[in-house]
């Protein structure tokens, strides 16, 4: 009954025509719930809720959109359920942001309360500061379990990010962070950029360059000479050019390692004991954005990462939802406008498998 009442709001917002009869089911389904939602027996609806997530019982409608939403009137219990959270693991420099803004913005229009409170890096062990419920002399672990309960009480599931999560970590903070995640039997995803060449770039322009592995490179300005811009290049837009300057000698190493990260993740996840994640890619998520013929790609994307994290809505809401974003963001540039150096690559691209591609004209 939600999810009609849902779809004739959304008739409405897209301007569709609506009979006499939608209008009476509309008033009819709105009446209904709002009567509903006064009762406080909702155990006698047979709502049953476990620690692997909402469960219903009955076969009338086991959509993650309704459950969600049954929780929320069901939240007054004595004892507090925690609502799994969701985690999107995805390394730097491959739309991290991006993804976790659409993906918020996507929840929320599917009815999907996203908890408010949100910083990005805050699973990071080197620095728990960054997580907002971290205190002094405790742990990760603990943060994100009040981080869990404190958005649960108020009916509404945590959605954050990861850049990676480590099965060989011995790191004892790592791993109790890892073991907390897992008792609340957090919902994941992997999202990894196929154009390995763009991670790498982004990486050298950010001067993100001092992690472990082979020298990659360093920025400079359009003459070629060193320039210390980073990261700030992002805030505003000064019309400043600044370019990676990549080693030809490394070019092809470094590409293995990003290409390698979907498989270590996917590796490490099964090896913690994390269940049912999918891998998704960062193009196929965005692509509906330049482009109005993507929109089935992105759509299919989107769906996949949502089924991942436990959602399972419906392909045509996704896509109404998606198409109001079509042709908002422009296609990605070539990469002679953000490579000092690309005739230098070209050669050792051709000993790569997936260098015949990876550079756009």
């Amino acid at each position: 009954l939600k999810l009609h009442t849902q779809q004739l709001f959304r008739n409405l917002t897209h301007s569709h025509a609506l009979t006499m009869t939608h209008l009476i089911r509309l008033c009819a389904c709105v009446a209904f719930l709002t009567f509903t939602s006064g009762l406080a027996a909702l155990e006698a609806e047979s709502v049953a809720y476990s620690t692997d997530g909402l469960h219903l019982d009955s076969d009338s409608n086991d959509d993650a959109l309704y459950l969600m939403q049954r929780h929320i009137a069901f939240r007054g219990a004595s004892e507090l359920e925690l609502i799994p959270p969701m985690m999107i693991v995805q390394r730097g420099c491959t739309g991290s942001s991006v993804v976790m803004r659409m993906a918020r913005s996507l929840l929320s229009q599917l009815s999907i309360p996203v908890y408010h409170k949100f910083t990005k890096e805050m699973l990071r062990t080197g620095q728990p500061e960054k997580n907002p419920w971290y205190k002094p002399g405790g742990t990760l672990g603990d943060a994100m379990r009040t981080g869990v309960a404190e958005a649960s009480k108020v009916g509404q599931v945590l959605l954050f990010n990861s850049f990676k999560m480590k099965s060989w970590s011995t790191d004892e903070r790592q791993v109790e962070l890892q073991k907390a995640l897992l008792d609340m039997k957090t919902k994941t995803v992997v999202v990894h950029r196929n154009n390995s060449l763009d991670t790498l770039t982004c990486e050298i322009r950010d001067c993100f360059t001092s992690v472990h592995g082979p020298p990659r490179g360093y920025l400079v300005d359009e003459k070629g000479n060193k320039d210390d811009t980073c990261f700030e290049r992002r805030q505003g837009d000064s019309g400043k050019v600044v370019k990676a300057f990549i080693y030809p000698e490394h070019l092809v190493e470094n590409l293995e390692i990003a290409d390698s990260y979907p498989e270590q993740m996917t590796k490490s996840l099964v090896e913690l004991g994390f269940e049912g994640h999918e891998t998704v890619l960062f193009e196929d998520l965005v692509s509906h954005e330049y482009s109005a013929k993507n929109l089935d790609r992105s759509t299919w994307a989107w769906k996949k990462l949502l089924h991942s994290l436990g959602v399972e809505a419906e392909r045509d809401d996704i896509r109404d939802i998606l198409r109001e974003d079509v042709g908002t963001y422009h296609a990605p540039e070539p990469h002679a406008e953000s490579i000092y150096n690309l005739d230098d690559l070209v050669g050792h691209l051709t000993s790569y498998s997936k260098g015949g591609w990876l550079v756009r004209t």
